[in-house]
């Protein structure tokens, strides 16, 4: 992936949007260029982001279209992920499910219950190709707008069984990414969210991964001693019965008003044999590996140590495999980095449309673009020591290092970054931790801004 297509945004809007099939060329170039405007203000209203009164009633006469549909706008970024993913040896599935709040919007028609039901918007999941060694982000996979259909009163279990359910979103997403090609390992990651039996009976199905956070004590089958018949268990219950076989320390983001910070873990593994359950009688059990990580001597100021209870269908037999399948788990804070580039970078529950539908075609828009936004933060850690100049165009090294007020020649790509992170409101303490996402963009648009400023005044007559 090179950067300056990850830079220039009419660039990255013709790669993704050119080819997409909504019925008319007109229409497509006009997706074409609202891509663009878009991504050069991310968060701006659409008002600010078209920048002429004829480019905003075309705009809103796109997404008011009925035969122009979120899938259609988004295919082609899914296909190019997809392309991205089967050239990798090991790609990380990332998802989440979030709520998308409209309740502050209640004109806009056509969503649905959300929270505790008395607020409006709808639910999305979204998968991420992320490759972990070194990180990159790849794009979207798949993701799923959907509205909370209220569960009926008094429905037994084996009712609710036979009904469409929202946890379902999880297993049709693996049936809508399909399988990899030989010689490529996907592993679907999620949080506790994705502990359902379908999902990783789905992931085996299609010949992929799976690595979840447990949440059901489910009943699985363990080795017993030499010698002795193996037996049936509770998955918790043996995770937690593992003898500690070494240790890890990992970083842990800010979250919800706790500051970022390190984590020291001890480590255990071992096999188990998952069951399934009564309502899945007949499927077939699911060979894994139980990991546990909980922390050792967690500050004084930590009301809730963390611990881990991870399954996988990755081989884990040693502890170098167990600290792997850690850091792939990390990899999921990812997920929720996105969604926050959606709702913040690219102000998704700000959009003042006026039906549903017309909010999942902008979405067709924002979701490749908060992709966008993750990707650089991603891109701006990579190779902090190589010369700017070997990876980006030499005129964007050159206006940098001027407003910096330092040498081009000798500018390393983390200098670099962290100078355009500076220009968006990056302090660089010791506390800050790297340059994330808002700085970044900030700072490269305010780069942009000074690169057209100069390049118009290059073009002025003498």
């Amino acid at each position: 992936m090179s950067i300056p297509f990850i830079l220039d945004p009419h660039e990255w809007a013709e790669k993704l949007f050119s080819q997409i099939e909504i019925g008319d060329k007109r229409r497509t170039a006009r997706a074409v260029a609202m891509a663009g405007q878009i991504m050069r203000q991310p968060n701006a209203s659409l008002p600010n982001q078209m920048r002429s009164p004829e480019a905003l009633k075309a705009a809103y006469r796109l997404l008011a279209e009925e035969d122009v549909t979120y899938r259609a706008l988004i295919l082609l970024h899914w296909q190019q992920t997809r392309q991205a993913a089967e050239r990798e040896q090991i790609v990380l599935i990332v998802e989440d499910t979030t709520h998308v709040d409209y309740t502050h919007h209640p004109q806009t028609t056509g969503l649905g219950p959300i929270g505790d039901g008395e607020g409006q918007g709808f639910l999305l999941h979204s998968a991420i190709a992320v490759v972990p060694a070194p990180r990159r982000v790849l794009g979207l996979m798949y993701q799923e707008p959907f509205l909370r259909e209220p569960a009926p009163g008094g429905e037994t279990s084996a009712q609710r069984q036979k009904r469409e359910r929202e946890s379902q979103v999880w297993a049709r997403t693996v049936k809508a990414i399909g399988q990899p090609p030989e010689d490529s390992c996907w592993v679907h990651v999620g949080d506790r969210g994705s502990d359902i039996f379908e999902f990783i009976a789905a992931c085996r199905q299609y010949q992929s991964h799976f690595l979840i956070r447990v949440v059901q004590n489910r009943r699985v089958e363990v080795e017993s001693a030499v010698g002795e018949d193996s037996h049936l268990t509770y998955l918790v219950t043996y995770a937690r019965s593992l003898p500690a076989r070494g240790e890890k320390t990992i970083d842990i983001p800010a979250r919800q008003g706790h500051p970022a910070r390190q984590a020291r873990l001890a480590i255990s593994f071992g096999r188990v044999t998952i069951q399934p359950p009564f309502h899945h009688r007949k499927q077939a059990p699911i060979p894994a590996w139980v990991i546990r990580a909980w922390e050792i001597d967690p500050p004084s100021d930590v009301e809730e140590p963390l611990e881990w209870i991870l399954v996988t269908s990755v081989p884990t037999d040693t502890l170098s495999a167990a600290q792997t399948r850690l850091e792939w788990y990390a990899g999921r804070w990812l997920a929720e980095d996105y969604h926050q580039c959606l709702k913040t970078g690219c102000s998704l529950e700000k959009r003042q449309l006026q039906t549903g539908e017309g909010l999942f075609r902008l979405l067709g828009f924002l979701a490749p673009v908060a992709i966008r936004l993750l990707q650089l933060r991603e891109i701006a850690r990579l190779e902090p020591e190589r010369l700017a100049t070997d990876a980006l165009p030499q005129e964007l090294v050159n206006v940098v290092a001027l407003l910096a007020g330092v040498s081009s020649e000798t500018l390393t790509l983390g200098h670099f970054w962290r100078q355009v992170a500076g220009f968006g409101g990056y302090l660089g303490r010791r506390r800050d931790g790297p340059p994330g996402w808002k700085t970044l963009w900030r700072g490269w648009l305010y780069v942009q801004t000074v690169l057209e400023g100069i390049q118009l005044a290059a073009r002025l007559p003498p």
